[in-house]
């Protein structure tokens, strides 16, 4: 039984502990104390819950990382679309500017044709006053005035000239301005337009973001809320690991001998340090607090515990033994020398222990046996 129960708690370890394989147990009759198949079932049902949390946890994870994916390929669509209308607005505004440009050059170049016909007009007028003055003077003297009348007939075919260039520049310019204001009217259409669909791409952008976050929200607040039915459970398991591993820890027992061998005659005893008998053959070792390398048992829990040891020996040498807590006697037994062949002692002592305090069997000095048992368990822990 004991036995069965140390294979059980190297089965529990853990509580995120895999089960390496399934067992069965024999059906029981109901019981009101836990029984070792019935700690084991309940240890399989936890691995079973456990290991249906980890796979809710992990298809939670792949659906919000499939979220974000979806989200970060619309975000990067819209930023695409809304660069590609930035770099729109901008030609058109290049293209206003352009326009605007066109337009001020030509009203200045009409300012300057305007400017220059008023000058040509004073000169004509001038020229108008001297002919009078030359008429008068041909008049006066007699003079031939035909160069003069030549010379005022080209004057006036060159100021016709000049007019007709003007008025045909007036009207290049403003066809040329009327197209560039109808061109503007409608880069400025076109412009509204564009901002009118950028204001929709932007509140449909802040809606799909809006609706995003609200969907994160949700995931996180589900998963936290998650997270916190897992600790819940978590805890339950971790309370009921400690339980199972408790009821195990709280049986303490042993019981070990020495192996025959040609050494087997152990002694004589020394002094109080070299003599420590070490029973080697363990029989029985639940809660490992007897090391049988030094052939000392540690208390691991703080409690009241029995030990028990008996010799074995002949007649030729003092045989007997001593039970020591903490390199302290505590009870002896002891055999003389006789005209029997062999000798047997036994002893039993009840002592309250804390942890980490040793109980350990030596030899008298001058001691020698042949055979010897040393045993002990817990009876009760303490606080």
């Amino acid at each position: 039984m004991v036995t069965m129960v140390a294979f059980l708690l190297a089965f529990v370890g853990a509580a995120s502990s895999e089960l390496p394989h399934r067992r069965r147990c024999d059906p029981e009759k109901g019981q009101e104390t836990p029984t070792l198949c019935s700690n084991y079932k309940n240890i399989l049902h936890l691995d079973d819950v456990q290991t249906k949390l980890e796979e809710n946890q992990m298809l939670l994870q792949e659906r919000i990382d499939a979220m974000e994916g979806r989200t970060r390929l619309q975000l990067d669509s819209a930023s695409g679309n809304i660069s590609a209308l930035e770099r729109l607005v901008t030609n058109v505004s290049n293209a206003q500017k352009d326009l605007e440009r066109v337009a001020s050059q030509t009203e200045m170049e009409l300012r300057d044709a305007k400017t220059k016909l008023e000058e040509q007009e004073v000169d004509i007028a001038s020229l108008k006053r001297d002919v009078g003055e030359l008429i008068k003077h041909g008049e006066r003297v007699g003079g031939n005035i035909s160069d003069i009348e030549e010379r005022l007939d080209t004057t006036e075919r060159q100021l016709r000239e000049r007019k007709e260039k003007l008025k045909n520049l007036e009207s290049e310019t403003g066809a040329a301005f009327n197209a560039t204001q109808k061109l503007l009217t409608l880069q400025k259409k076109e412009l509204s337009h564009i901002n009118t669909a950028a204001r929709e791409l932007e509140v449909k952008v802040k809606a799909l973001l809006n609706a995003t976050e609200m969907q994160l929200e949700a995931n996180l607040t589900e998963m936290q809320n998650d997270n916190g039915d897992l600790g819940t459970e978590e805890s339950e398991l971790s309370l009921e690991v400690m339980r199972l591993k408790a009821e195990v820890n709280a049986k303490v027992a042993f019981s070990a001998t020495i192996i025959e061998s040609n050494d087997a005659f152990t002694g004589p005893g020394t002094n109080g340090t070299n003599n420590i008998l070490i029973y080697n053959r363990v029989f029985t070792n639940v809660g490992f607090a007897y090391n049988c390398k030094t052939g000392i048992f540690t208390a691991r829990l703080k409690g009241v515990y029995h030990f028990s040891f008996m010799t074995f020996g002949y007649n030729g040498h003092t045989s007997g033994a001593i039970l020591v807590k903490n390199r302290n006697y505590q009870v002896s037994t002891w055999e003389f020398t006789g005209s029997d062949n062999s000798d047997t002692t036994s002893n039993t002592v009840i002592l309250e222990l804390n942890v980490g305090e040793t109980v350990n069997v030596i030899l008298w000095k001058g001691g020698k046996i042949h055979k010897s048992v040393f045993s002990g368990f817990l009876i009760f822990p303490t606080l």
